[in-house]
This record gives C-alpha cells, structure tokens and sequence, in this order.
C-alpha cells in the first residue's frame, strides 16, 4: 500500500510541476480529508476537466502524512460529501457519523460560500465567495478504468476523482478518492 501511495505522491508533484499553486493552510475554511490514498495514473486515469467535476460527490478514503495543527477539524472527519456545481459554486459538509440525507437534502442546509474553478491540467482551484485568494488547490485525476480489486468498495471505479491537495511549494499534502452520489 505504501508502494501505491508513494507513486500517487509522485505523480501529483509531476503534474505540478512548472505551475506555481496557492498555499495550502490547515485553517477552517480547508474542508476535506479520510483515510487511505489510492494511485491514479498512468491509462487508468487522465486529467479533470469541469464537466468530471460537476454534482455530488461522497468521499471514499483518503490519505495524508502532513501534520495537521488541529485534528479535530471537520474536514478530518470520515464522513464527507462534496458538490461542485455548474455556476462555479463549491460546498461541502463533513460529520463523525455517516450522512444518511439525500445530497439534495444536505446540501439545501450548507451556505454558497465558495467558489471553485478547473484550470489548465486540472487544478481544482477553490476560493471562498468574493475573495481572490485561493484557499485550496487541488490536482485532479478522473478515474477511467475499474480496478482489478473485486470486492473492494474502496478501490478505485470508472468515474471516480482522485484530488490532491497541493502545498505552496508543489508538495502533495493529502489525497481524498470521491465517488459520484446519487441525487
């Protein structure tokens, strides 16, 4: 698994290279994070563009090694779900325990407050509304072939996002796998 990860790790510092991302701070506003990281690369996957990233999204896993100040944060939590949608908007809501709400039901409660836009390579770029600044980028990967692992609800399936989060200097912080939600 460390092999996997290892190579994930790598393949988000080459796609970053010669691109200079926003700085990525362990701060509230940061919403994301889970438990084991997964590998997409190489003819499995290619680079996101808008349309992969429309809708709703549940988080599968995620991995990172980076310290985080505070790990009581909500974007720490096991239970994620995310929803990018076609005017540019961003929301996301996280829970110690499983989300048992429809995604339109969640989503109805969570306030428009940020932004996102996919950029050349696809870099995910995310800002809170009305500010320039970014406050996450992410490098994206869409998933293109299932993988042989049967059986496993974790492993990666056609459709799938595979995003890492991108530090100030190109470092990959961490990774989350989402996998599209129904409605």
């Amino acid at each position: 698994m460390a092999r996997w990860i290892g190579a994930l790790m790598v393949a988000g510092y080459l796609s970053m290279v010669g691109w200079c991302p926003a700085e990525a701070k362990d701060r509230p506003v940061a919403k994301s994070l889970t438990r084991t990281g997964s590998v997409a690369q190489g003819n499995s996957a290619r680079t996101c563009v808008v349309e992969d990233v429309l809708g709703n999204w549940t988080l599968v896993t995620f991995d990172s090694s980076y310290g985080f100040r505070n790990p009581q944060a909500p974007y720490l939590f096991p239970y994620q779900v995310f929803q990018y949608s076609n005017q540019g908007g961003a929301k996301s809501a996280h829970s110690r325990k499983p989300i048992l709400e429809t995604s339109d039901q969640v989503f109805g409660a969570v306030p428009q407050d940020m932004t996102y836009r996919v950029e050349r390579g696809g870099h995910i770029v995310i800002k809170t509304k009305g500010q320039n600044e970014a406050v996450e980028t992410w490098s994206c990967r869409l998933i293109t072939q299932d993988s042989k692992a049967m059986g496993d609800t974790t492993a990666l399936q056609r459709g799938d996002l595979v995003m890492t989060l991108m530090g100030s200097n190109g470092q990959a912080l961490f990774v989350r796998h989402l996998r599209k939600s129904a409605a």
